[in-house]
């Protein structure tokens, strides 16, 4: 039976939940065929089956997971023939800290800078609320978080610099020689950032770039054939 994942539909078909990416990144390493549901923001009916709210929400026969890091712990824990997303128990914890990391430092610069673009890049019929409920959480309108991001992306530049470092030192990937689950986590933000926003993030010679651009390629352009903008963020 097919794996299933849940996840955003955004305008003109974007896929721009970094959470699922994040769960579709894992299920190809782990090199599993799955099949993707969109669905609106506002769409809470269908996925209640799984007592969530939001996605991802994945369905592998009769188990479900509903949260990004729990899928993937699921898929290791499953399907332990497959390549590892985690390299065994001390992978995981420093996978976990990356991930405490990428949802506490990088996506509190990151998502500033690009709030009011993906209240575009949502579905027509999800802005209202995602306008209501992203301006109760800023204490602002979208258009005030979003102002002056030009200057305001420094920050975001800075906050990556022990990730450009590694890269610098001549590794590939946050995982090593190969990705991991922790290259995923902090790719779902550029993916979500590449899929809502043409504000650019990142400059060509920036080896954060070069490591986006790996990831892009892999397993034969998976995240890069997805309706996105064509700009170096």
């Amino acid at each position: 039976m097919t794996i299933k994942l849940y996840e955003l539909l955004g305008d003109e078909d974007r896929r721009y939940s970094q959470f699922s990416w994040r769960a579709k990144m894992a299920l190809k390493h782990k090199g599993l065929d799955f099949e993707e549901i969109p669905l609106l923001l506002t769409d809470k009916e269908s996925i209640a089956f799984a007592n969530s709210t939001s996605v991802p929400v994945m369905v592998d026969g009769e188990w479900i997971e509903t949260d990004s890091w729990d899928i993937a712990t699921y898929l290791e824990e499953a399907y332990p023939d497959a390549p590892t997303l985690f390299g065994g128990p001390i992978g995981t914890g420093v996978t976990r800290v990356i991930n405490s990391w990428c949802d506490r430092a990088v996506n509190v610069a990151l998502g500033p800078l690009i709030a009011r673009d993906v209240l575009d890049a949502a579905h027509p019929d999800d802005r209202e609320y995602f306008r209501e409920s992203m301006e109760k959480l800023y204490k602002k309108t979208l258009e005030e978080v979003q102002e002056g991001r030009e200057d305001r992306v420094k920050v975001l530049y800075r906050t990556l610099d022990p990730i450009r470092t590694t890269f610098r030192k001549g590794q590939d990937f946050i995982g090593g020689d190969a990705p991991g689950y922790a290259d995923y986590v902090v790719f779902s933000q550029f993916q979500w950032a590449r899929i809502t926003s043409p504000f650019k993030l990142l400059d060509a010679d920036d080896p954060v770039y070069a490591w986006r651009e790996r990831m892009l390629d892999l397993y034969d352009g998976f995240a890069r054939n997805t309706v996105a903008y064509d700009v170096a963020s």
